[in-house]
């Protein structure tokens, strides 16, 4: 199975374009995105690798902004996490990898802890920062808040910064987050036809 989507940030320029595709190894999202913020612009494309369980396994990023940058993040079967082949010690209590301008990476851990209403659940991720290139350890928070026909809503609340609530559809793929991203377009397409 393929989905294709989109999503647009609420009040900056921007788009990022997903195709995820899921298979017998996995889950496999390519996206590129471009965004502004604060005048600074970027565009970037990267790919993400999940276990058939959504477990974090692989990133491949490429950043343009002043220059082109790259890095791979792997996470081995051990929960090691490798930066560019480099192990990363810091990042071992990490179940997940965040990309700062992706409403995307928020699908592995949703479909991973896959919560009820009223569960919560905190973890630690590897956090990616697409304008400063860095990767470092932040806590993320869910709240299951309520389920209803075709969407889940959540509070979310990522370390430094207050809750906001996100809205799901029944695959954890983000229709819309308050006042920051907003979906356009969602297509699946099952042996090669569109649903």
């Amino acid at each position: 199975m393929q989905q294709h989507l989109a999503w647009k940030p609420c009040h900056t320029p921007g788009m990022e374009n997903l195709r995820l595709r899921h298979d017998d190894c996995g889950i496999h999202a390519s996206s590129h995105l471009i965004q502004s913020l604060s005048g600074h612009s970027i565009a970037a494309t990267y790919v993400l690798n999940c276990d058939p369980r959504w477990r974090f396994r692989r990133l491949w990023l490429q950043v343009d902004n002043h220059g082109r940058r790259s890095l791979t993040l792997d996470r081995d079967i051990r929960g090691h996490w490798f930066l560019n082949g480099e192990p990363r010690p810091d990042l071992l209590d990490c179940q997940q990898a965040m990309l700062s301008a992706s409403p995307f990476t928020h699908t592995p851990a949703l479909q991973h802890y896959a919560l009820e209403t009223g569960q919560k659940v905190e973890l630690q991720v590897a956090w990616v920062d697409l304008f400063d290139f860095k990767v470092e350890v932040r806590r993320q928070r869910y709240h299951c808040l309520r389920r209803q026909a075709g969407r889940t809503v959540y509070s979310h609340e990522a370390e430094g910064r207050p809750a906001s609530e996100m809205i799901v559809d029944d695959d954890a793929l983000l229709i819309e987050s308050s006042g920051q991203y907003l979906r356009q377009t969602a297509r699946t397409l099952r042996a090669g036809r569109p649903a």
